[in-house]
């Protein structure tokens, strides 16, 4: 996130590579009821394991790990995470070292959402390494190196190189469980990575000219809320496995149709009802207050 005029925002580069002022925004969620659990604001300079424990101390959790991004990955940093007793489940770069498939016993595959997976493990100095082997994955990415071979963007032995590792997914954690259990918390972080695209793109929390810190956290405090509605939503499309058919912007556009009329005698009561509506009212009763 980038704002302009106080002390939180320090220079940095974002993604697309623009030199600006930024503040660093860290949210907490929870597995259990698939809803945020928390959310916090710190300086953008700020990217160690200072970070993660002032939010911990905010949260006083009594079950909680990290699902960290695949670019975040350090060896200090999972030596602090361990120091702090802090849980944490880390993917590996393609390229990493951690990786070899030799002499690897591979366990029965499972299933993840249609799809079948293999995986194994093995112990590290740095914690339990989990290799997936997906090859739906796999057949995607070597179609993507032959077509950089082709062009040639890269050279055979590179390709060789690469398409070893095509549809592996290598994670590191503290925790000994199977592997479909790691699979499934890794895959989780689709959520975290939703709520931050939605905070940007659905509530436009990812600029704000704001001009002092008692003002962004407020600021980012409503927006939590407002996280907390959209994933309720989302919450209860997916239970009605409706997510395929309807959006949770669907949901809001058609709800804001529905009008609510005050007659004579201070009467009220809702004008005729849009058929797109309707349809949302049978998932939401609740929308629809009576009485």
């Amino acid at each position: 996130m980038h704002l302009k005029n106080i002390k939180l925002a320090e220079k940095g580069y974002n993604r697309n590579k623009h030199y600006i002022d930024q503040i660093g925004v860290i949210l907490a969620f929870s597995t259990g009821t698939t809803l945020p659990a928390g959310v916090d604001v710190f300086r953008g300079s700020l990217k160690d394991i200072s970070t993660f424990k002032e939010f911990l101390d905010l949260l006083e959790p009594k079950d909680i790990g990290f699902i960290v991004d695949r670019g975040m990955f350090s060896e200090p940093l999972i030596k602090d995470f361990r120091k702090e007793g802090i849980s944490y489940v880390m993917p590996l770069r393609k390229n990493s070292k951690y990786i070899d498939l030799r002499w690897l016993r591979w366990k029965d595959p499972f299933t993840y959402r249609k799809r079948t997976v293999r995986w194994a493990r093995r112990h590290t100095d740095i914690g339990t390494l989990y290799l997936f082997d997906d090859p739906k994955l796999r057949g995607d990415q070597e179609a993507a190196l032959l077509q950089k071979l082709g062009k040639g963007a890269l050279t055979r032995e590179k390709y060789e190189k690469k398409r070893e590792r095509a549809g592996i997914i290598g994670i590191i954690s503290d925790l000994d469980r199977p592997g479909p259990q790691i699979y499934d918390l890794y895959k989780s972080r689709h959520d975290v990575e939703l709520a931050l695209d939605a905070m940007k793109n659905h509530l436009d929390a990812d600029k704000t000219y704001l001009q002092s810190e008692e003002a962004v956290r407020g600021y980012f405090f409503v927006a939590f809320l407002a996280l907390r509605v959209y994933f309720s939503v989302l919450k209860r499309l997916r239970e009605a496995d409706k997510t395929s058919e309807i959006s949770v912007d669907e949901v809001f556009y058609e709800l804001s149709k529905v009008e609510r009329v005050i007659g004579p005698g201070d009467k009220e009561f809702y004008a005729q009802i849009p058929e797109g509506a309707r349809e949302i009212i049978d998932l939401f009763p609740e929308a629809l207050p009576t009485g």
